[in-house]
């Protein structure tokens, strides 16, 4: 059984693309899938549409919407608003084998699914299937009409997938959300919601890299699209314009890293009692960077591997961390 957990809001324009795309995977019957969904309080058509197909698939699909109480304590508490709906799905997904998440505005190719389940039953049979493990893929970065902007979104961000330790996952994320397949394992560290994330798809990460593995599949098995709505895009990171706009938003830069502070502490707190000692000591080590001088922190960065994809930005930390600063930490 495979359990596609999709997280919608205002999305009437793609949205029946990319349930085709789920529903016609191959090399799987349908009454191996299904597919949790839940809307976000769209003002659009997108909850007529889900009912459509709900209509149409009562096996396959069920609607179990976040409230909006939920939703307003998940903002009120600090979770990205997209993170809470997917925390709020992993938490009602229910017993499957194999869990996926889908934002709605993608498309799936035809064999993400099985191509994704070879390598984790490769994964498995290499480490059991009761140890957390985390598979994913490379994208297609589209525009809004399904056209290439890059056959790769890993070389579009120069993003480096083999990442996976837990210090370099710390530093910086290379798991999409919409790549991912997940076992049982896994899924059953994540049904509580953290205290803070920066999104749903890098805690999803931490805890895969903390205890469990990570593995990727270097293909592109869907369609990211980039339509000037996305809650995060695609950028070609790396670029001349792409340096000269993280030099204008440095209160932007700023606030990511507290949020990834905040993120490594709400990580410490829920799974502390289950990290080994040098776990323990990289995580803490991590949180000190912010004390430090630029000196401190390039002696802390080489010893633990606080690595991002480019050594340009690897070298930025040094001076970009922000010190903290009283109220405006949330740590």
């Amino acid at each position: 059984m495979i359990t596609v957990l999709l997280a919608a809001w205002n999305g009437e324009a793609y949205l029946e693309e990319q349930l085709d795309s789920i529903l016609g995977q191959d090399g799987l019957e349908l009454n191996d899938l299904r597919i949790v969904i839940s809307d976000d309080g769209s003002t659009d058509r997108t909850r007529e549409i889900l009912k459509d197909y709900q209509a149409q698939f009562p096996e396959q699909i069920l609607l179990n919407h976040r409230s909006a109480e939920r939703k307003a304590k998940d903002l009120a508490d600090g979770i990205p608003a997209a993170a809470g709906n997917f925390f709020w799905l992993l938490s009602q997904a229910g017993e499957s084998d194999y869990y996926m998440l889908s934002d709605q505005d993608d498309v799936w190719k035809p064999n993400k699914i099985e191509t994704l389940m070879m390598e984790m039953m490769c994964q498995e049979v290499l480490n059991g299937a009761d140890h957390p493990i985390l598979v994913h893929s490379d994208m297609e970065v589209v525009d809004a009409n399904l056209k290439t902007i890059h056959p790769s979104f890993f070389k579009y961000q120069k993003c480096d997938p083999d990442r996976t330790g837990f210090s370099e996952i710390l530093a910086e994320n290379s798991v999409t959300g919409g790549a991912v397949m997940m076992n049982r394992a896994l899924v059953e560290l994540l049904k509580e919601r953290p205290q803070a994330c920066f999104m749903h798809d890098w805690w999803i990460a931490l805890a895969a890299s903390c205890f469990g593995t990570i593995s990727c599949v270097k293909e592109a098995l869907y369609l990211y699209r980039q339509h000037g709505h996305n809650t995060l895009g695609a950028k070609e990171t790396g670029s001349v314009k792409d340096m000269a706009e993280r030099l204008e938003r440095s209160a932007q830069v700023e606030e990511n890293y507290r949020k990834m502070a905040a993120q490594a502490h709400a990580f410490g707190n829920m799974y502390g009692d289950r990290m080994n000692p040098e776990q323990k000591a990289v995580l803490r080590a991590y949180l000190a960077l912010r004390y430090q001088s630029p000196m401190g922190r390039f002696r802390n960065i080489v010893k633990n591997r606080f690595y991002k994809s480019s050594k340009l930005q690897t070298f930025a930390q040094c001076v970009t961390i922000p010190r903290p600063d009283g109220d405006n930490w949330p740590i």
